[in-house]
């Protein structure tokens, strides 16, 4: 029975989602179990230098993986062919490959994954499918997003066949499309066939339930971030048992009172000063990426130990986290992608920060360069 009266809970509100279109699932490695599923993936070939937990969505699955190493421009350096049921895994690090390269490597490749865990504000792939995180970008404590790209889907017979783009990022198709019962076989295509399997399957995912995730964000704005990392990373690691859902309500309305083009303009503005600043500096060439991340900042200068930088800087409250601590074992200590790891800081550029904040954190990481301490 529904209830009415008594007190107020959070409003609703009533703005847009940025991909309202899209699947909405729970976490990012919810959203790839989804689609491992939903594809029939038998593989994943993915980078060493990418978050573990593609790797665990991958053996709570029940699939095989492979590694493929990446250059200093984090583009991947994967050779092979894609066998039947084998997918690439490519992310895009920091956003900084373009749109357009990604497109090709979905172009040549056929069956590509394109990870924008990094990269929110790029639009899906049309020729491969795309993941978004949104706590990487929002003050959400879950939530993730999946968009169908027209590549090849696995029908129920165990046929391919090519799935329209636009169909398959709109799977709400309601009655007007799927016609009455009795008319519904005969106005589906074979590719609408495959798009109902999905609808279907999306919709018996269980939704999630947030508020009880929501302690450490309420805690941070109103204290330090410090006295809250604890359950912060723990609700990092409920999303390692949590089962596949779809996005709670919760997250979905939070999701719908951000100003995105405010977060767009001002990461991309953060970024920009920084990449002025140090750009010189840094051993990394980079564009200017558009609704950033963060900024990769590998200094250059024999001696500079990235590591001793990184916990200098944490203990002066400029929080730099190893984004993948994970590397340091996986790969040798001569190899790239370990020295990557241990060595490129990851500035923050944020929509709470501006020009002021930005030349704050340069100042501290100017003193720290210069003098250790």
């Amino acid at each position: 029975m529904k209830e009415y009266g008594g007190y107020i809970e959070l409003d609703t509100y009533r703005g847009r989602e940025y991909y309202p279109e899209l699947l909405a699932l729970n976490s990012g490695r919810g959203a790839l179990r989804f689609l491992i599923r939903l594809r029939g993936i038998r593989k994943l070939y993915l980078p060493a230098f990418c978050c573990d937990t593609v790797r665990e969505a991958c053996e709570r699955e029940g699939i095989s993986w492979e590694y493929y190493s990446i250059d200093s421009r984090f583009r991947p350096l994967f050779r092979g062919e894609l066998g039947e049921g084998e997918w690439l895994y490519v992310a895009n690090l920091y956003g900084v490959i373009s749109q357009e390269e990604m497109e090709a490597l979905a172009g040549r490749f056929g069956r590509v994954i394109g990870d924008y865990t990094h990269s929110f504000f790029l639009p899906p792939l049309k020729g491969g499918d795309t993941l978004y995180s949104c706590r990487k970008f929002f003050g959400v404590a879950d939530g993730a997003y999946l968009a169908l790209g027209s590549g090849i889907l696995l029908s129920g017979e165990g046929n391919l066949r090519a799935l329209e783009q636009e169909k398959l990022n709109v799977l709400a198709l309601g009655q007007e499309m799927l016609g009455s019962a009795s008319s519904r076989q005969e106005k589906l295509s074979p590719a609408t066939l495959v798009l109902a399997e999905a609808e279907k399957a999306y919709a018996s995912l269980e939704e999630d339930k947030s508020y009880e995730r929501m302690h450490f964000l309420l805690g941070r704005y109103e204290g330090q971030a410090s006295d809250f990392y604890r359950e912060y990373a723990e609700n990092n690691e409920i999303f390692s048992r949590e089962p596949v859902k779809r996005m709670s309500r919760l997250t979905h309305n939070l999701l719908r009172a951000i100003d995105y083009e405010e977060v767009k303009e001002r990461r991309s503005e953060n970024f920009a000063f920084l990449s002025r600043e140090l750009g010189a500096g840094n051993r990394l060439e980079l564009p200017i990426v558009a609704g950033a991340y963060a900024y990769p900042f590998w200094p250059k200068g024999e001696g500079i130990c990235g590591g001793e930088l990184r916990r200098e800087l944490i203990r002066r409250k400029v929080y730099i986290p190893v984004l993948w601590p994970e590397v340091l074992t996986l790969c040798g200590e001569e190899s790239l992608e370990h020295r990557m790891a241990e060595n490129i800081l990851p500035l923050p550029v944020d929509q709470r920060y501006g020009e002021k904040e930005m030349g704050e954190i340069l100042e501290i990481l100017f003193s720290v360069m210069r003098t250790g301490a």
